[in-house]
């Protein structure tokens, strides 16, 4: 194959699809890689856990000090989100491993 050739074939890699597209394909129409693919096994993602939320003014924010308490829009029953790149992931209750915080997890989002 020559250098023409190549960079041809090469324009449009790399541009970002749309939502809904489909993951590039082989020749036989399969994806190239698998998401369980053994690839990924060993790559890390950050997981954040969403214990609530409080809406404040600029100035009650520029207020707060040590000792201050922002109360949050969840009860101590209410479950705890888990988030990987903002969307939640599970949900579950909060534990103590180890005197370490930890969630259990009572439910999956669907994918």
């Amino acid at each position: 194959m020559n250098a023409r050739s190549e960079n041809s074939q090469l324009k449009g890699a790399g541009t970002s699809r749309g939502k809904g597209d489909a993951a590039p394909a082989g020749s036989d129409g399969r994806a190239i890689i698998s998401a369980d693919s053994p690839i990924f096994k060993d790559a890390r993602v950050v997981l954040n856990a969403a214990l609530g939320q409080a809406e404040l003014s600029v100035q009650d924010v520029l207020a707060l000090k040590s000792g201050s308490i922002v109360e949050l829009d969840t009860t101590l029953n209410d479950l705890v989100e888990l988030r990987l790149n903002g969307s939640r992931i599970a949900r579950g209750e909060i534990v103590a491993v180890e005197g370490c915080f930890a969630i259990r997890i009572v439910e999956i989002a669907p994918l």
